[in-house]
């Protein structure tokens, strides 16, 4: 009797482990625990169009897809902010008073101080080109530039909004003060723009057919870069600008005057150096990324660089940031 029970127990024994893991499956929902993954600060697809400094030490990349990094002397201080509207910002700057604008596609501009949060307000540009280029904190205004000829003005506060707009289809660059006042704007298809009237009008000019990109003045003297690898100079404020050879043909995209030396960036891993604005070498700092760069920055520690790639530059010493803060290269 005893075995044909256990015989008969054998027989069901598997059915009844399958009906068991069925009325698992079925009825018992297992549960996870999920876990917040970590955010790099710097990920792969992150690109970079400008770099700003509000306070010594304390600057801000601009980048594709509504992202601006806050950076630090250490890795604690960086934080990733991403901004209402996910359009590419190409270009950010700083008032003295720490606020900060950034201006992108489309027309859109968005606005931080202190501790608050970042603000968004959008410019009446063109439907067809509504890009805004570039902003830079001058005289005590910001200027905003960009497609179609766009020129706002705003005060430090970036409430209070002129439209300075040129008529026609042009794509403005860069703008920059002289020290005697004047103002000049680079453009696309070699154009060149000068206002000695803070902006309520201006004047054009043509030097060549590559679009000017980027230009910086000290004292009475100027650069102009360019697409191409061209390089233009003055020594007098701008009213005769002369082309100068130069060791590339990559488009350049930036131009600045730094402790006693020019230097220039633009594609394919350029980078130029020169003492005089009209000698120029091409420089090859180590672990320097052989992508575009678009941006310039002269802080007190060295020349931030923003672009495919982003960092310090310490006379020939390349720094990638935040990786060297965080024990990389």
């Amino acid at each position: 009797m005893v075995g044909k029970v256990l015989g008969f127990a054998a027989q069901i024994a598997p059915w009844a482990i399958v009906g068991g893991l069925a009325y698992a499956a079925a009825f018992i929902k297992p549960g996870v625990e999920a876990l917040p993954l970590p955010q790099p600060l710097n990920e792969p697809r992150d690109l970079f169009y400008d770099v700003s400094e509000s306070a010594p030490g304390k600057f801000w990349f601009a980048g594709n897809s509504g992202l601006i990094l806050e950076g630090g002397q250490t890795i604690e201080q960086w934080q990733r902010h991403i901004m209402s509207e996910p359009v590419n910002l190409q270009g950010i700057a700083a008032s003295t008073d720490g606020t900060v604008l950034a201006v992108g596609n489309s027309g859109w501009t968005f606005r931080h101080h202190g501790n608050g949060e970042w603000a968004s307000h959008h410019l009446p540009v063109s439907d067809i080109a509504g890009k805004l280029i570039e902003v830079t904190w001058q005289d005590g205004y910001f200027w905003v530039i960009g497609e179609m000829g766009a020129i706002f003005r705003t005060d430090a506060a970036a409430t209070e909004w002129e439209d300075l707009s040129i008529e026609g289809d042009v794509a403005l660059n860069d703008i920059a003060r002289t020290e005697n006042g004047d103002l000049w704007i680079t453009a696309e298809f070699g154009t060149l723009y000068h206002s000695v009237d803070q902006g309520d009008s201006w004047e054009s000019q043509e030097l060549g057919y590559e679009s000017l990109r980027s230009l910086a003045f000290y004292g009475t003297k100027g650069v102009i870069v360019g697409n191409g690898g061209v390089i233009f100079r003055t020594d007098d404020s701008g009213l005769n600008w002369a082309e100068v050879s130069s060791p590339t043909t990559e488009h350049l995209y930036d131009v600045i005057k730094d402790d006693g030396r020019w230097l220039a960036t633009g594609n394919g891993g350029a980078l130029l150096s020169s003492q005089d604005g009209e000698s120029w070498n091409l420089l090859s700092p180590e672990g320097f990324a052989d992508g575009y760069h678009t941006r310039l920055l002269a802080t007190e520690n060295g020349v931030l660089i923003a672009g495919q790639s982003i960092g310090l530059l310490s006379g020939e010493r390349w720094m990638s940031l935040p990786d060297s803060l965080a024990g990389g290269r």
